[in-house]
């Protein structure tokens, strides 16, 4: 090999190493099935706000909720295969108060500490207005070598042994564009 060759080669893998991802959202949904306690629930995705967008939720409860409990499913799309890369039944309750071991949820969890007002542990009020506020996905905990892929965040949420709400966010990830 050449010292050309070598100097394409060693330019190509620290302008890999270099590449930064970024996360954008692209839709989100809140269906609420049970209006008569989630009195209040609202959602908006604000993709003006930053490069990669934010998210709003509101809601308010009719009453005390202390049995929080759902799933969460993180799924990925490349190409036309779809993976659950998490896919994991949780206490709502317990993982608010607790130090997450999952790379994943401690990244939400820790944004979600910073963007909204829920309790440190159950139960959450009634009449309490609980909202997350601009909700981001902070681009710098994207590892610089993951694939460009779509991806949908699924959390089903049941309140007192009942089906009560779900927050679908859909997004992708692309390759940050040189400003070269």
């Amino acid at each position: 090999m050449n010292v050309e060759r070598i100097l394409a080669l060693l330019t190509l893998i620290v302008s890999c190493v270099r590449a930064r991802m970024d996360a954008y959202m692209t839709a989100i949904e809140c269906p609420n099935y049970l209006p008569e306690l989630v009195t209040n629930l609202s959602c908006h995705l604000d993709r003006s706000s930053q490069s990669n967008g934010t998210f709003s939720v509101n809601l308010t409860l009719a009453k005390d909720v202390k049995d929080i409990k759902g799933t969460y499913i993180f799924s990925i799309k490349r190409g036309s295969t779809i993976n659950n890369y998490t896919a994991i039944e949780m206490d709502y309750c317990q993982a608010l108060s607790s130090l997450q071991s999952n790379f994943l949820l401690k990244m939400i969890a820790d944004e979600l500490r910073r963007s909204a007002n829920f309790p440190l542990q159950c139960p959450f009020k009634m009449k309490k207005l609980y909202y997350i506020n601009r909700y981001t996905i902070n681009p710098k905990m994207i590892p610089s070598y993951a694939p460009e892929l779509n991806f949908k965040s699924d959390c089903l949420i049941s309140l007192n042994k009942r089906k009560a709400l779900r927050l679908i966010i859909h997004g992708r990830v692309v390759r940050r564009r040189s400003s070269r």
